[in-house]
């Protein structure tokens, strides 16, 4: 009876470490308000966009002229993992030397444990590079 019981735990465990992995890549929304202004071109905020993701162990899945997109892989630990967000920076140019950034991470159904919001991280890493937001 104690062996089946272990048995029936172990499949438990490895049955909800099947659904995490299971769970797809969210996309992220752009925020409808907020959004932070820097005096810089779209161009140079699009450049520092991909540096700053890639800065934070994100791959780039896209990159166009005014949204970069992200992925961060997984990393596995006893029960659940990190990683498996996914974050976008959406660029509105306000001028030729004036760009307004939003940034939102989108993380899975299954994987909301282990993951985490980016969204301070990559703007702190955008104001490293950009400067100071107006």
């Amino acid at each position: 009876m104690k062996n089946k019981r272990i048995t029936v735990q172990f499949i438990a465990i490895f049955l909800c470490q099947f659904v995490a992995l299971s769970g797809c890549a969210s996309v992220p929304v752009k925020p409808e308000t907020g959004g932070t202004v820097f005096q810089k071109s779209v161009e140079d905020v699009q450049k520092a966009s991909v540096n700053a993701i890639v800065e934070l162990g994100f791959d780039v899945t896209k990159s166009e002229p005014s949204y970069v997109e992200g992925y961060r892989p997984r990393k596995w630990g006893f029960f659940t993992g990190s990683g498996g967000e996914t974050c976008g920076v959406w660029m509105e140019s306000l001028s030729p030397s004036k760009t307004s950034v939003h940034v939102s991470t989108a993380r899975t159904s299954f994987g909301i444990i282990g993951q985490r919001i980016w969204d301070d991280e990559i703007l702190a890493e955008l104001r490293k590079e950009l400067g100071s937001p107006e």
